[in-house]
């Protein structure tokens, strides 16, 4: 008993509480980003069909998430699609499961324009800029259909910017 055994479990983006049909790739990576590298073996790009996988690691805590390639028609390069991070604990001679969200492109494109404004009060984006990056999430959220996982999240956000908004007044 030494190593233990990670399934990975990649979720639906349509529907988070099915797991996806789809091929992932599955990274293993430290905390510091880097991938897993162990015993002559590099734990990155593992194949993950029907959105599960299951790998052999040595203990420890690890960061997962998986991609894949998009192929944009009139485009020469691949884009990637990712899920969100988890953070799992391998133990010694037993098995872990992380499971992966997958979220929805709103769910992804919306905080941009949360982080440009906040990268603003951090004085490290000219205000310009984080406007024109705000305007462009915005433009293109406005062109993308809502899920009802889109639209639950929506209002759960507008009802704690209320909330939030008039605490201490």
């Amino acid at each position: 008993m030494g190593l233990g055994t990670l399934n990975v479990w990649v979720h639906d983006e349509g529907n988070p509480c099915r797991m996806s049909d789809e091929v992932w790739l599955v990274n293993v990576t430290y905390c510091s980003g880097l991938l897993v590298e162990w015993c002559g073996k590099t734990y990155g790009f593992i194949e993950a069909k029907c959105g599960h996988t299951e790998i052999e690691l040595p203990p420890g805590c690890y960061i997962v998430y998986a991609l894949q390639l998009l192929f944009v028609p009139g485009s020469k390069f691949p884009f990637f699609r990712s899920t969100h991070f988890g953070m799992v604990m391998v133990e010694c001679g037993c098995t872990a499961c992380v499971h992966l969200y997958t979220p929805t492109y709103r769910q992804v494109i919306r905080p941009v324009g949360d982080v440009a404004r906040t990268l603003v009060e951090k004085q490290s984006v000219p205000p310009e800029k984080a406007e024109q990056l705000a305007k462009a999430a915005n433009a293109v959220l406005e062109n993308l259909a809502k899920t009802a996982q889109d639209a639950a999240l929506e209002q759960l956000l507008e009802d704690a910017s209320k909330k939030l908004g008039t605490k201490g007044q």
